[in-house]
């Protein structure tokens, strides 16, 4: 069994990650974020100089990300926006990383067949599918993988003392900077090797460390004020005081430990909790107590040098992502744990050091391939947002933002009364939840019932000024032929955030007061956004017939009957014969 492992166990534990992942890519796009991150990205579908100095001067759903975005520009020119080619791009970095993994363990001193072990719970792990099945989530991998890659070179430089690897270990790390800026922890867990290595962190180990500082803090700025500028950074203290906090990310700390020895209630969702009568679950409250244990017990046996490299790894490598700076509006996420895992099977490794049996080494083996059935069947999960939002809701049936991204998914599927239905339920359970009440608005809306809409924009936009609720208010002043209201909102919205159907409808309510010129300039906006947009050229086709210009009209109508468009088809046969 030794001697199969030791020559083809790699080899075997990359075929098990394709097999456990395999069924992620049949799936589509999901409405995370990939939508804006692949599908509408114009940034991303040809390889030109202007689009390349774009993707490096602009950021993406609030992060700097521009080497991630260029893998997807590489990938959308195979089949453009073909969903298979984006999920295998996921796989093979997550393939490519496992490989890392095992090169990781090794140089560090790692016996064979307990690296393999290792790296076999790395790969096939079930908290690892959000990385490798959600398109959106491919900076994960990429940065990983610099990052790992950047690991190999600085341990190569430590011991072979030649500075051709300490630069290929700062490129790398900036590689993974600009893949995404989890990276900016390397720098500490490079000492934290130095300390490894050596049993002891000398000045030389700080000073040759400064440019990498540099480059983590400038990283680092630029995240906080794109997330800013964003709108993704949270104020917690509005529900939580600064001690709460603290009791906030000790859970956190531990959640990922505990998740990851049992993967279960796995979601894409772990809410913030409630705070009852002014207090949190007591589980909160013991949760510095039990972190402070386990580091006294990490110091007291710190003679194990694998237990405090593991325990240091894990700590710096999730330090980013424990809402010390609060991002978004979930506490914990299974796709932090992606990097940092590999800490805590340094941690594994270090306590089984002293009880190395044959029987361990099945044992390992086993959690490996119980790990892989359980990949597997979380992969399938992410077949669409249906069944990840309805998975949230049965572990977490309090989270608002579920019913809500539920009944945004049921509405784009025609099932309007199942889509309210959500809305309401979200509404329901956070009555301040703009995004809820603007698509309830939408719906209201879509009944005739133009009060009950809005008073629903109206509040979400008193709640939160966002692009869709001005866009849905302009869109029920036009049904109710206050044009001039409309067209304050249309600009309102494009403000916010630019958009093709904004511009198009903006450019159809122009049409309505005879400003044909107007119009002409907002389509040209929406264009220039989404050059396919079938809305726009569909109304473009329209304008061209009336001015008699049929050729034009027949153009633009050709365009949107390709895409199904079912007035532009009608169009198409009665004027374009």
């Amino acid at each position: 069994m030794k001697s199969f492992l030791s020559k083809y166990g790699l080899l075997l534990v990359l075929l098990l990650s394709v097999i456990a992942f395999s069924e992620g890519l049949k799936h589509d796009f999901t409405h995370l974020d990939d939508q804006v991150q692949v599908v509408e990205n114009n940034n991303i579908k040809n390889l030109s100089w202007e689009k390349f100095k774009a993707i490096f001067s602009s950021t993406s759903v609030g992060m700097y990300q521009p080497i991630s975005t260029i893998f997807y520009a590489i990938t959308y020119q195979f089949d453009g926006a073909n969903p298979f080619n984006f999920h295998l791009l996921s796989l093979i970095f997550h393939l490519l990383n496992t490989f890392l993994a095992f090169t990781i363990f090794r140089k560090f001193g790692i016996e064979k067949i307990y690296a393999l072990l290792l790296t076999a719970i790395f790969s096939l792990h079930p908290m690892q599918v959000e990385s490798v099945s959600w398109v959106s989530a491919f900076s994960n991998l990429v940065f990983s993988t610099f990052y790992l890659l950047a690991l190999i070179q600085y341990l190569k430089f430590c011991s072979k003392t030649q500075w051709k690897y300490y630069g290929l270990t700062l490129l790398f790390f900036l590689l993974s900077l600009l893949s995404k800026s989890s990276a900016v922890t390397l720098p500490l867990v490079l000492i934290a090797i130095d300390y490894f290595l050596k049993n002891k962190i000398q000045l030389n180990n700080w000073l040759n460390k400064i440019p990498f500082f540099v480059l983590s803090v400038t990283f680092g700025l630029i995240t906080i004020f794109s997330r800013e500028s964003a709108g993704h950074l949270s104020d917690l203290s509005v529900q939580f005081e600064w001690l709460e906090r603290i009791f906030l990310i000790s859970y956190s700390v531990l959640f990922y430990p505990f998740k990851w020895l049992f993967p279960f209630e796995l979601s894409v969702f772990y809410p913030y909790p409630e705070v009852t009568n002014g207090l949190l679950p007591w589980i909160y409250y013991a949760a510095p107590i039990v972190l402070l244990l386990l580091l006294y017990l990490v110091w007291k046996h710190r003679e194990k040098s694998f237990l405090v490299l593991g325990s240091l790894f894990y700590l710096l490598s999730i330090s980013v992502v424990l809402q010390v700076i609060p991002i978004g509006n979930q506490l914990t996420t299974d796709r932090y744990l992606y990097l940092p895992m590999l800490g805590l099977l340094l941690i594994v490794y270090g306590l089984s050091k002293s009880i190395k049996t044959d029987k361990l080494i099945y044992l390992f083996g086993v959690w490996a391939v119980v790990l892989s059935l359980g990949a597997h069947q979380r992969t399938k999960i992410w077949e669409n947002d249906q069944l990840i939002w309805e998975d949230v809701i049965e572990k977490h049936p309090e989270v608002a933002q579920a019913y809500n991204n539920l009944g945004s998914y049921l509405l784009q599927k025609g099932q309007v009364q199942e889509a309210f239905n959500n809305f309401n339920k979200a509404v329901q359970l956070k009555p301040y939840y703009a995004d809820a009440l603007s698509n309830r608005g939408n719906l209201y809306s879509q009944k005739g019932e133009s009060k009950k809409a809005l008073a629903d924009f109206n509040e979400a936009i008193k709640l939160r000024p966002h692009a869709d609720a001005y866009f849905n208010r302009a869109n029920e002043y036009v049904r109710l032929g206050d044009l001039k209201k409309a067209l304050t909102d249309y600009q309102q919205s494009a403000t916010l955030s630019p958009s093709a159907d904004t511009y198009t409808n903006w450019a159809y309510a122009l049409l309505q007061l005879k400003q044909t010129a107007a119009a002409k300039e907002k389509l040209q906006k929406a264009f220039s956004i989404q050059p396919q947009f079938t809305q726009a050229h569909f109304l473009s086709g329209m304008m061209a017939q009336q001015e008699g210009n049929l050729q034009t009209a027949c153009t633009h109508f050709k365009q949107a009957a390709q895409q199904k468009h079912p007035q532009a088809i009608q169009a198409l046969e009665r004027f374009c014969r």
